[in-house]
């Protein structure tokens, strides 16, 4: 499959996605109300913390099934390989959803702060997130396998599907049908399960039929003894991520009230959705490098690499500076709910910008994954952990939300100011001024300057509908995304490429 049509496919996917988020979520907080509209908050953060369970296999996963298509034999072992984790998450799911049953009492009444719900209530809602996490992994595992093989077409064509039942078919039911969480969780519940068996039919089905091996209810423990040692590396690496990102929102959980925290649950889904943006290149990126890398290509696969870091801060800077900018218009705008614009609008600014770092800090990341070699980003999140966490947890205890926001701008800033360098100093040496200072640099100053002149634009927000609100913080961003197209080296061979293209099929 072609890489473009792969990244054309996985914007198409998100974008829409992100299109239905947008839309359909602020009619979440308005019939469920913010208390069990945080509830939802809650099951994304117990997704994120019970997705350590398996988030080192399914990335080793894709990245086998990567290596093996083009081997002999590979298909015969890619499919022994997806029997094997089939059955090793078969366990783990099952201590999760009795894991979750049992602990559902305890997080009701002692760990969430309850307001305007029964506690019955939120403990069956708490019980059905343990059963949809558990059968979301299932459907990451078929998910990964498909990636590998680089189907990516027909896996964003489903997910246009499933998102719509997921977001538009729980609108219709809140809507027309019932207002209680309950009902809302228990449809959730419905597509998750509906999920894995697209997902699992589909990768099964694209594995060449020559492969008619039967199999049983078998591991194959050399195959896993291989990917072992990867999977173990990613799963402590995530660990660590998952610390860091997910921690200020485990304790929010605890120290928010439901409410509270469902306000805060529209700045996660914002700055979530900045990183989203940068995601569909980034699932196409990561196979492609990894099989120039493994046929000795690693010049192009280094050239690819400074290529897409271009076109992602092309995207995300704009994005950001305007979220920023404007943080308490954009979720009003969003959610017409002027409550819940003034407590999450300065909490917003301070995410937003961090995230726009996490998400370049991505790509010192990629370039080790591709070289299976994570020892480097092993030891610099342990370091960086220890000396994060505990200042989360403070400020999360001190200073709520907008302390966590703060501390998670000044870290992930100064993490990618740190890491970056050391990473292309060990597998692409040369390389990380060129990298800042002609695929970053240019773009960031062309969007501060634009930014700058944009906020010296005086509107007023209150005497304007939200319709025509949007419009302008649409107008705004389009103006800045022009300007950062225009700095990128990349996006000018692609435009004048594209031109010369046109005047040659005109002539």
């Amino acid at each position: 499959m072609s890489f473009k049509k792969n990244i054309f496919a996985n914007y198409c996917g998100h974008f829409y996605t992100l299109f239905v988020c947008i839309t359909i979520v602020p009619l979440y907080l308005q019939y469920l109300g913010a208390a069990a509209f945080g509830l939802i908050s809650i099951y994304v953060m117990l997704q994120s913390w019970l997705s350590l369970l398996n988030i080192g296999l399914t990335p080793a996963m894709s990245r086998e099934v990567t290596c093996l298509r083009d081997r002999k034999n590979g298909f015969f072992k890619i499919k022994k390989l997806l029997r094997s984790l089939e059955i090793i998450f078969l366990f783990i799911n099952l201590l999760i959803m009795l894991g979750v049953a049992l602990c559902s009492y305890w997080i009701t009444h002692h760990w969430l702060k309850v307001q305007n719900l029964s506690y019955i209530e939120v403990i069956h809602c708490v019980m059905l997130m343990g059963v949809m996490v558990s059968f979301r992994f299932f459907a990451d595992l078929y998910r990964a396998g498909i990636m590998g093989l680089e189907q990516q077409v027909w896996l964003n064509g489903v997910g246009i599907i499933l998102t719509t039942l997921r977001y538009c078919g729980a609108y219709i039911l809140l809507r027309w049908v019932t207002r209680t969480p309950v009902h809302f969780f228990e449809y959730q519940l419905l597509i998750a399960v509906i999920e894995p068996i697209l997902l699992g039919l589909k990768c099964y089905n694209i594995i060449p039929t020559s492969v008619n091996y039967l199999l049983g209810f078998t591991i194959s423990w050399d195959l896993i003894r291989k990917i072992f040692p990867f999977a173990c590396s990613l799963f402590y690496t995530a660990f660590l991520w998952i610390l860091l990102s997910q921690s200020d929102k485990l304790i929010l959980s605890h120290v928010l009230s439901l409410t509270n925290y469902g306000y805060f649950g529209l700045v996660t889904i914002i700055s979530g959705g900045i990183l989203q943006f940068s995601m569909p290149i980034n699932l196409a990126l990561l196979p492609r490098m990894t099989r120039l890398l493994s046929q000795g290509k690693k010049e192009e696969m280094l050239q690819l690499y400074r290529n897409v870091t271009q076109i992602v801060v092309v995207i995300m800077l704009p994005l950001i500076g305007i979220i920023a900018i404007f943080s308490t218009h954009v979720i009003y705008i969003w959610t017409g709910n002027k409550i819940a614009a003034n407590w999450a609008g300065p909490i917003l600014f301070w995410y937003s910008l961090g995230n726009g770092f996490f998400a370049i800090s991505f790509f010192p990341f990629y370039l080790q994954y591709v070289h299976g070699k994570l020892k480097l980003q092993v030891i610099i999140d342990t370091l960086f952990t220890l000396i994060s966490f505990p200042l989360i947890v403070f400020f999360a205890y001190h200073y709520g939300a907008k302390g966590t926001a703060i501390i998670w701008f000044i870290t992930r800033s100064i993490l990618f100011l740190i890491w970056a360098p050391i990473v292309h100093y060990k597998y692409a040496p040369g390389l990380h001024w060129k990298w800042l200072m002609k695929d970053i640099f240019p773009i960031a100053a062309t969007t501060l300057v634009v930014l700058c002149f944009i906020k010296k634009i005086h509107v007023d927000f209150e005497l304007i509908s939200r319709d025509e609100g949007f419009i302008i913080l649409c107008g705004f961003t389009f103006i800045v995304l022009m300007a950062s197209a225009a700095a990128s080296s990349t996006c000018r061979h692609f435009f004048s490429k594209f031109i010369r293209e046109r005047r040659n099929s005109v002539a």
